[in-house]
């Protein structure tokens, strides 16, 4: 896996579990907790398809930070929130990460590595951000709230 240096964005997004939040924005920082970068993408559109690869595949496996083997719990959108970050620093710590295949991988596989590894970008360290924005994730996927879910945060801006 190679890791190649990308521009410095001006804004990105996050998506994470609405229990985080409040220490988020205590922090004013996204943690990378056991990873070496915390990961972004670049546009709402991004993290839905990156989502959709992702944590939106139930029962999919995918190696952890701590590099064991994990499987997807159900995907609840109404239990996360999508963040629009403006970093506090212009710092040249970021990076794509480019998975690599065999050379005898289908057409197929080697277009998909390559769309999975431009939607996100990493930040080697923790992010400060100066501004943020906190969307339901609901609201970013289009699906109307029910009256249990809890809506407390749209559209926050700091």
């Amino acid at each position: 896996m190679a890791y190649s240096k990308v521009s410095i964005p001006t804004e990105v997004y996050h998506f994470t579990q609405k229990q985080n939040l409040e220490q988020i924005l205590s922090d004013r920082r996204i943690r990378r907790f056991g990873d070496t970068e915390c990961w972004f993408c670049r546009s709402p559109e991004d993290m839905l398809r990156y989502m959709e690869m992702t944590v939106m595949n139930e029962g999919k496996k995918y190696i952890a930070p701590d590099r064991t083997v994990k499987r997807y719990p159900k995907f609840e959108p109404e239990n996360y929130v999508m963040l629009r970050i403006v970093p506090a620093k212009w710092e040249d710590k970021w990076y794509q990460w480019n998975q690599e295949l065999p050379a005898n991988a289908s057409p197929e596989a080697l277009q998909q590595a390559k769309e999975f590894s431009e939607l996100k970008l990493g930040y080697r360290g923790d992010l400060r951000f100066s501004q943020v924005e906190v969307f339901e994730m609901t609201e970013v996927m289009g699906i109307a709230p029910t009256q249990e879910q809890d809506t407390t945060f749209p559209n926050l801006t700091m």
